[in-house]
């Protein structure tokens, strides 16, 4: 006797991101780079977009990182953009003191006139319009790469790129409009049917399926850890007290030291949650995250290195910090003595001038915010200088020119430039990476954002590699220094979980 059995339901179907006219004008634009591509023997850079909606972008992130061992994730304090990228259509790397200008030539060259399809987005955007060039810098280059975790340089354009606003706080449900942006990079022997196939199955693994609502972060899962300091804590003081000594004698008039705190923990961390707890605990800071391979490196910074947008040049001067109060009154008391301070104000108008100095030679006009103003974050609380200045007329320069003109400033390294940097690299003990480096993403036209990645962490796994570091002169004392940098790291540890 045979028995019944319950027929199998049908799959469910779900509606493909892209529809057929979308498919066909995909497929179109990649045929037309690959014309270009034949013509001028020369690699193209096709480009596709739409509009659509989106929730929260950290949310669709989250859930697209898993597809893929590179993304990236920006959201600006500066201008409330967002930029959500998966993938990689094309690497622009560079090594060694030349890694900047190799990263800046190979992109204007690549970018200087891409195969453009598709729909732009009807409703204006943060940012800039076009592909992008997402990714990253080091805060120096490396002699020995080879036992660096993250790339000198390495700039990237992504196959997947989502450009929106960041939802307004208290509505992050809401759907808000945002452009969708694929990307491929064609050779003369390229297939496009292969590449719009492949741009459109990754553009449905990444936003067709909604996943459950955004919830808050929850608080980290228990768990425990050992954590080592390097340099020592006592050997770190004793750093800045050579430091210190090498300022009085006139080597140098400013230092940043850094220090790096090791963590083992007993299971990996999540690390879409520890960015929504950063973004959560962190209003006012610039949120990025970046995959590469088993890395991310990931921070909140309230310091932009440069932005560039309708032949505006933005930089900030930020420099000298003072804890938070733990009454309104200590925050009000400790932020009289921050103003006041000679040695916090010397600090800073080093970093200042430096900006100022910088913007000359491109810029017709440059204005100086004054006096500093004063930014509070959750522990912390520093001077804050704008500097802003006007493209002269003919000046092309862009924001990767800046980056490369500006990185690092006194307010990273010290100042002079040369000498501290040869002095930090004989004795800080340890590769700084990308921490104290920039992140951020360039567009074809020069526009663009870099923000300094200080308070930021690198996780692999269950091992987290946490980084702060200070600026010294010549009678900074270096118990309060130490403090000052165990005031920086604790906003990460929080979000980790590791307190």
């Amino acid at each position: 006797m045979q028995t019944a059995t319950a027929p199998t339901a049908a799959p469910v179907r779900h509606p493909s991101v892209l529809d057929q006219a979308d498919l066909d004008s995909l497929l179109a634009t990649c045929r037309r780079a690959l014309d270009r591509a034949r013509a001028t023997q020369r690699t193209v850079l096709a480009s596709w977009a739409r509009p659509l909606t989106v929730t929260d972008p950290l949310a669709i992130w989250s859930r697209a990182r898993r597809s893929t061992p590179r993304s990236f994730l920006w959201q600006s304090a500066w201008d409330r953009g967002s930029v959500v990228a998966i993938g990689t259509a094309r690497d622009l790397r560079g090594r060694g003191e030349t890694r900047m200008a190799s990263v800046r030539e190979t992109w204007a060259e690549l970018s200087r006139n891409p195969v453009t399809g598709g729909t732009t987005a009807t409703t204006p955007l943060p940012g800039a319009d076009g592909p992008l060039a997402i990714g990253g810098f080091a805060f120096s280059p490396d002699s020995t790469p080879e036992t660096r975790r993250l790339p000198d340089a390495l700039l990237w354009v992504p196959s997947l790129q989502l450009r929106s606003a960041l939802p307004e706080p208290g509505v992050a449900d809401r759907a808000h409009p945002a452009e969708l942006r694929l990307n491929a990079v064609l050779m003369h022997d390229s297939d496009p049917e292969q590449l719009a196939e492949s741009l459109a199955q990754l553009a449905d693994r990444c936003l067709r399926t909604a996943g459950p609502p955004r919830r808050q972060p929850s608080a980290p899962a228990a768990r425990t850890h050992t954590s080592v300091e390097l340099p020592g804590a006592d050997d770190w003081k004793g750093l800045v007290r050579r430091a210190t000594g090498r300022i009085r004698d006139g080597v140098f008039e400013k230092l940043v030291l850094a220090r790096e705190l090791r963590v083992t923990a007993s299971t990996p961390f999540d690390v879409p949650a520890t960015v929504g707890r950063l973004r959560e605990a962190n209003p006012g800071t610039t949120v990025f995250a970046v995959d590469h391979e088993e890395y991310t490196f990931l921070g909140a910074t309230p310091e932009y290195l440069v932005r560039v947008d309708d032949r505006t040049v933005h930089a900030l001067g930020l420099a000298g910090t003072a804890p938070r109060g733990a009454t309104p009154e200590e925050d009000e008391a400790l932020e009289r003595e921050l103003v006041a301070s000679p040695k916090i104000q010397h600090e800073h108008d080093v970093v200042v001038q430096m900006l100022r100095n910088a913007f000359h030679d491109s810029c017709a006009d440059v204005e100086i915010q004054t006096p500093p103003r004063v930014v509070k974050l959750t522990n912390v609380q520093h001077l804050s200088t704008d500097v802003r200045g006007r493209l002269a007329p003919g000046s092309e320069a862009g924001v990767l020119d800046f980056v490369e003109l500006l990185h690092p400033t006194p307010a990273l390294g010290g100042h002079p430039r040369q000498e501290s940097l040869s002095w930090l690299s004989d004795n800080e003990g340890f590769d700084r990476g990308w921490y104290a480096g920039v992140v951020g993403w360039a567009a074809p036209a020069g526009e663009g954002q870099f923000a300094v990645a200080i308070r930021s962490a690198l996780l692999d796994g269950s091992s987290a590699s946490l980084f702060a570091g200070c600026g010294l002169v010549a009678d900074s004392d270096p118990e309060a220094e130490y403090a000052e940098t165990c005031a920086k790291l604790r906003p990460m540890m929080s979000a980790l979980g590791i307190e």
